[in-house]
């Protein structure tokens, strides 16, 4: 079975294969990525949200129009 830490691996640089050295970016950009998108939603949720109401309720009033 592979393991899903090789922390050990990593520390060897320039050992690495290309993949395994995209796979480690991507493992250590994953965390600053989910912290971007938590203070953002964190922020403007409420303008979102009301975004998104606006948007159904136009889409509600236009339900009865007649399209091409």
């Amino acid at each position: 079975m592979k393991k899903i830490f090789q922390w050990q691996e990593y520390l060897h640089w320039n050992d690495l294969t290309p993949q395994q050295r995209i796979n480690f970016k991507r493992a250590c950009f994953f965390p600053l990525l989910v912290y971007i998108v938590y203070s953002f939603l964190e922020k403007f949720t409420f303008s979102i949200l009301i975004i998104i109401a606006i948007y159904f309720y136009v889409r509600y009033l236009n339900k009865n129009k007649l399209t091409k």
